[in-house]
């Protein structure tokens, strides 16, 4: 067996790789255990990090202590996916800690440390939850135990990893670098370290004492993935984990899976840390799909393997893009899917939809039972290669790129994913993934690499806050000149909102100067009297507002505001561009030397609406248009863009006023997608609470997203700032001078994760079944460098 495994330097400046990690199956009660000689009870600290699997909405115990069900303590995530501190004695509560934040990412690695001292005399100070390396301070629940408690930890009773003594509530996913500190109160900073070059929390190596009762795990050795490395020989008994669960995922090696936030939950589940997809209910129709949590059109060319689990089952392998939902996408027209499917056992073939590429079934044969199936995709050319125990069919060569069987040509724009599904299945079945984690079974075609954050491409912007960043203030309503520091750059474009109050959005940038603003939830025109304030100058860090008397409670009033905040240049992708109009259809230059994606065009002279130009609005975007400052769908207007798509060089304007109105001065903030960093998107909706995964490439800081279609809906803006964790809620309407709304996450609900947006809502807003959405993203970390969200 080749192991595949090369290790993902998590950041440029680290120099601590951890090799593995233990894979823990809840199927398998996978767990370690312990009883400890009695020990220090009212000190320690425990150090985690791990990568969940699947996410189905029931508890699942990270680590505990206990002798019976009304004895113990433990640490969980909930079935609300929070995570809870409990310690019951004698069937009486004592602590109780649950987080607001929910833990819902399953496409990277968070760092738990629990820190536990009731030797504090303050009782918040007694547990300490760090996320990342940052202190939890959120609870919905916060009961801290009394001063001097002595809880099961460190007692003469059974521990757990995975799971609880007292019943079978057992972890699904991989854990790493497991460390417990016995009789010491560690900070998070023993255990990891802030990158300055990315801005994350990557892991360092502990090299303090561990205590009497301490241990240290690490999996490497998968005959005992008890063993102790700590130096104290405090072993720990294996029970439902084999071999092959030691992985190379790890938090500085993270891999591809198949995503449990990206499949039809009610017809599948993951399983063997979502490396595992089976299908127990067969529907016929070919509808029960997954997708991996890479973007493999991002990746470079790309080898994997598969397996199925016996000799009769029906299924697919293959690759398709996420248009849309991503449910079903065989069945759909406009889904653009190659695949390798088996049917009625013994009779394989590859398929296409769409028309988006080309195929040939030449040599391909069924891979069930114990064969192991290999693909390798090369997404410059979109050529697809299948194979079986180390040969391809039809003589396939991927390393010189000959005799593929399959060619994708179709639109990859919003990426192409490994998918897999049933295939008109009779009975239940199951496909295994493997994309490198565990060592591939035969060796890749020269030039081919696993799906591993080592091979994505370095981003370009390696710490985008260097280029666009949320900023949160406390206005004053002083009536005073008062300057803005904290930004992190100089900004070129500053648009900022009240959050408390109805005050409307302004907009600053360096081109036209200060003392200037427009805002987007009006048509009025350019406003720049120098009494109402506003912006005096742009500084280094920030910007300074005047004392203006009449207009500053639109930036300086007595409540909270969020400015957003963006760098102008190629490398960002943003260019502002100053013109004026004639009245006659034209190009207008621009300096991104790619082809922008959206564009925000306003008439400075004049109150005309906002236009916005969107790259995923409609099959011919050039034809239509958006209005930033309503609540319109999207219109038909030849005058607008006359009709002629953006280059690389210029975009076109007919010979409306909203983008060309004569002799009056316009202004376009023109943006190009940059990967990692910014994205300008569409999806269609599926109506269902668990809405569409749209994969961006990186996690998200800035989120702005529009029903392009169908029936009138606002602008709906979020931001990692205002909503720090997940679920992220609070909203403002650009097209609105509205206060901030804190939805519900029943009726306004994303997650922001380490690769995207997960929708989390059946609200016309963001997930009418069918409709069209467009969106644009700006990110805080590129994927291949973050942590989970």
């Amino acid at each position: 067996m080749t192991m595949f495994g090369s290790q993902w330097l998590a950041n440029a400046g680290s120099t601590y790789e951890i090799d593995q990690s233990i894979r823990f199956n809840d199927d398998d009660s996978a767990k370690l255990s312990r009883t400890p000689s009695a020990g220090n009870r009212t000190t320690w600290t425990y150090s985690v990090w791990l990568k969940r699997g699947n996410i189905p909405g029931l508890s699942k115990d990270i680590f505990s202590a206990s002798t019976n069900s009304t004895n113990r303590f433990e640490i969980q995530f909930n079935a609300s996916e929070q995570i809870r501190i409990y310690q019951s004695d004698s069937g009486s509560t004592t602590d109780d800690l649950i987080t607001n934040r929910l833990f819902r990412d399953p496409s990277s690695w968070y760092h738990l440390v629990f820190r536990y001292d009731t030797t504090e005399s303050t009782a918040s100070d007694r547990i300490k939850l760090y996320v990342n390396g940052v202190q939890e301070t959120s609870f919905s629940t916060a009961n801290y135990p009394t001063a001097s408690y002595e809880g099961d930890v460190n007692a003469n009773v059974v521990h757990t990893i995975s799971s609880r003594e007292s019943g079978g509530v057992f972890f699904d996913g991989y854990m790493a670098e497991i460390n417990f500190v016995s009789g010491t109160a560690k900070a998070a900073s023993d255990f990891g370290e802030t990158d300055a070059a990315t801005g994350q929390w990557i892991p360092k190596e502990y090299t303090g004492a561990y205590g009497t009762n301490g241990f240290y795990l690490t999996g490497a050795n998968s005959s005992d993935f008890g063993e102790d490395f700590s130096g104290n020989n405090n072993d720990w008994t294996a029970s439902g984990l084999a071999a092959n669960d030691q992985m190379s995922d790890s938090p500085t090696s993270n891999w591809c899976t198949i995503n449990s936030l990206a499949f039809d939950s009610s017809q599948i589940t993951l399983t063997d840390g979502n490396l595992t997809l089976a299908w127990n209910t067969p529907n016929g129709n070919g509808g029960t799909t997954a997708l991996s949590t890479f973007d493999i059109s991002k990746h470079g060319k790309s080898y994997w393997e598969f397996s199925a689990a016996n000799s009769s089952v029906n299924y697919s392998v293959g690759i398709c893009t996420n248009t849309s939902l991503w449910r079903k996408p065989r069945t759909q027209s406009t889904y653009n899917v190659i695949r390798y499917g088996v049917q009625n056992a013994s009779t394989a073939e590859m398929q296409v939809t769409s028309g988006d590429g080309s195929i040939d079934s030449t040599g391909v044969l069924a891979i069930t039972g114990s064969e192991v199936g290999m693909m390798a995709f090369d997404p410059a050319s979109g050529k697809l290669w299948v194979g079986q125990d180390g040969t391809f069919f039809n003589s396939g060569d991927p390393a010189a790129g000959s005799d593929e069987q399959g060619t994708f040509t179709g639109d990859n724009n919003t990426g192409l994913y490994v998918n897999v599904e049933d295939y008109s299945s009779a009975e239940a079945g199951s496909v295994t993934f493997n994309f490198g984690q565990s060592g591939f079974a035969h060796t890749p075609p020269t030039g081919f690499t696993a799906l591993n954050s080592a091979n994505l491409p370095d981003p370009a912007i390696e710490y985008p806050p260097d280029y666009f960043t949320p900023y949160i203030y406390t206005g004053d309503d002083s009536g005073t000149s008062r300057a803005f520091t904290g930004v992190g750059f100089a900004p070129n474009l500053v648009w900022t909102k009240a959050r408390g109050a109805t005050y409307s959005h302004a907009l600053f940038d360096t081109v036209r100067g200060v003392e200037k603003y427009l805002t987007t939830d009006s048509n009025q025109a350019e406003t720049n009297q120098p009494g109402h304030g506003y912006i005096t100058a742009f500084g280094s860090d920030g910007y300074t507002f005047s004392d203006g008397s009449s207009g500053r409670l639109n930036y300086n009033g007595d409540t909270t505001y969020v400015s957003w905040n963006w760098v102008e240049g190629s490398t960002p992708g943003f260019d502002i561009v100053s013109y004026t109009g004639n009245a006659t259809a034209r190009t207008i230059s621009h300096n991104l030397g790619v082809v922008p994606e959206m564009m925000i065009v306003k008439n400075r002279a004049d109150t005309d609406n906002w236009a916005v130009y969107h790259a995923g609005n409609t099959s011919a975007p050039e034809t239509d248009y958006l209005v930033l400052n309503d609540y319109a769908a999207t219109a038909d207007d030849a005058t607008v863009w006359n009709d002629t798509a953006p280059t690389s060089s210029v975009f076109s304007v007919g010979t409306s006023s909203l983008t060309n109105g004569n002799t009056e001065a316009m202004i376009a903030y023109v943006f190009a997608p940059v990967e990692g960093f910014s994205k300008f998107g569409s999806y269609t909706g599926n109506g269902s609470s668990s809405g569409p995964a749209v994969n961006l490439g990186f996690r998200p800081a800035w989120y702005l997203v529009k029903l392009a279609s169908g029936i009138n809906q606002s602008w709906y803006l979020f931001d990692d700032q205002r909503d720090p964790f997940n679920f992220v809620r609070r909203y403002l309407g650009p097209n609105r001078n509205n206060a901030e709304v804190a939805g519900v996450e029943a009726d306004i609900s994303h997650d922001f994760l380490s690769n995207g947006i997960k929708i989390r809502t059946d609200n016309a807003f963001a997930n009418t079944s069918g409709a069209e959405y467009v969106y644009a993203a700006f990110a805080k970390t590129p994927f291949k460098t973050a942590n989970a969200r």
